[in-house]
């Protein structure tokens, strides 16, 4: 059975970030991915330099204009992955395009919208301060599936500071209260001097809604991490008829740390040294073996449920 997906997110010529760390682990899986993309750039700018612009506000109305004269979006699209967005003018007209499809003939099946919505990391924006709205605006919307923000931009759109386990229970009460989003998984949580994977499905029974794993940490920042996990998220999600469970999020994250040990072990072994603190470019290409195999009992042993 066929399956599409629409990706909007950036674009770099070399490097894997944004729709270049989504499309290719989508497309092993089997997605027929069309893609927006909300920068032209050649290469992330965490090398030092780079050339290239945003994709402008009336360029990105036009690409969905073209993309809507000739496919039905409801009929094509099972899923819609929204990403990094340079400024809040791109990220409002991702937001009205859509808008004016999901609302379109309520009777009618719908894509699932899964939004990553990129805001920054480590206590800094990457972005204007003026998408922050638009991203709320978007999550209350209702037409939201599920999304994928880290510590940090969690913590801004729940305007909850997470320290410990009972600020994280406060965190997803409060983006319940605020945006009714079903599907929450934050890709790494710090607690206690340790990481976790943390997923909150409203599905499940309330003593099983959100739930953790332990991460492996690999001392080194990889660009892209975030996208690549929004990507294989989203597969095991639709692979799991929608559903968000423990066994969904231990696969996302044992391929995850597959892919990032063996684009360490890479990185050390080119350049000859015993560790590196950065690497700029995921090994995804020679890392597709991963995409394909099943993970998902791999860790569920170390699942952990907070009541």
């Amino acid at each position: 059975m066929s399956k599409s997906v629409l990706a909007v997110s950036s674009h770099v010529s070399h490097g894997y970030v944004g729709n270049r760390a989504m499309v290719f682990p989508l497309q092993y899986n089997g997605w027929d991915v069309d893609a927006i993309n909300t920068t032209n750039y050649s290469n992330h700018p965490g090398y030092g330099s780079f050339a290239g612009k945003p994709t402008s506000s009336e360029l990105v109305t036009d690409l969905f204009k073209g993309l809507k004269g000739i496919v039905d979006f409801n009929d094509t699209y099972d899923m819609v992955i929204t990403g990094y967005t340079p400024n809040e003018e791109v990220l409002d007209i991702i937001y009205q395009q859509l808008l004016a499809v999901l609302n379109s003939d309520i009777s009618r099946k719908k894509p699932q919208w899964i939004v990553d919505p990129v805001l920054g990391d480590n206590g800094r924006l990457y972005v204007s301060e003026k998408v922050i709205p638009i991203y709320k605006k978007i999550l209350s919307s209702g037409f939201v599936t599920l999304i994928t923000p880290n510590q940090f931009e969690f913590e801004i759109l729940t305007e909850t500071k997470i320290t410990d386990w009972t600020s994280v229970r406060q965190a997803f009460r409060r983006a319940h209260e605020l945006y009714k989003i079903t599907n929450i998984v934050i890709s790494s949580v710090l607690v206690d001097g340790q990481m976790f994977g943390v997923g909150y499905s409203a599905k499940a029974e309330e003593q099983h809604q959100i739930f953790s794993f332990p991460i492996s940490q690999i001392h080194c920042h990889f660009n892209g991490c975030g996208d690549l996990f929004t990507a294989l998220v989203a597969n095991q999600f639709h692979e799991n008829k929608y559903t968000l469970s423990p066994k969904v999020l231990g696969d996302v994250l044992v391929k995850l740390n597959l892919i990032l040990e063996r684009t360490y072990n890479e990185e050390i072994e080119t350049k000859g040294v015993e560790s590196v603190s950065e690497v700029k470019s995921l090994r995804i290409i020679s890392s597709r073996d991963i995409l394909l195999a099943d993970h998902s009992e791999d860790i569920i042993d170390r699942v952990s449920y907070l009541k």
